[in-house]
């Protein structure tokens, strides 16, 4: 890994290092916390993936992939970047699969609106969002299509 030069401590720094502490940064907690929706989703997930029959034949398996989705605050606790990946990191060598996603998303509170703006970025896709809490529900629409939503319920919410 490259490293640069740290003039305060005169060491020798990881850049990897350095970008990370930008990227979290202190927290500033600007986010109320009746708005602070995503805190809840802050970790590291394991989750298994169930798809739809594979090219919509239903004499052929259904796919079940284990997967990783993982959130922090970052931006100095203005925003909440996730990375989602599955297949996960350890499936990934024995279980390849050519469709799998390695996405990354960035939400930032709107004070103004009281939502969350977001981007999601996966291989040569971008997809823009506006997060609100409709009924309990934490409820993303896709910009460029209104009628698309993206929720995250509950463990026990179907």
């Amino acid at each position: 890994m490259p490293e640069e030069f740290d003039a305060g401590t005169r060491k020798a720094k990881n850049i990897m290092d350095s970008f990370i502490e930008a990227l979290y940064g202190q927290s500033e907690e600007t986010i109320p916390e009746e708005y602070d929706w995503f805190a809840p989703l802050l970790g590291d997930w394991e989750f298994e993936y169930k798809d739809e029959f594979i090219d919509g034949d239903r004499s052929r398996p259904q796919r079940q992939l284990k997967g990783e989705w993982i959130f922090r605050r970052v931006l100095n606790g203005i925003g909440i970047e996730d990375m989602f990946i599955c297949p996960s990191r350890a499936t990934r060598e024995t279980s390849p699969q050519p469709d799998g996603e390695y996405g990354v998303g960035l939400r930032i509170y709107n004070s103004k609106t009281h939502c969350y703006d977001m981007v999601y970025a996966c291989k040569s896709k971008f997809t823009n969002l506006c997060f609100t809490m409709e009924n309990g529900i934490l409820t993303g629409t896709v910009l460029e299509k209104p009628n698309r939503k993206w929720t995250f319920r509950g463990k026990n919410e179907k």
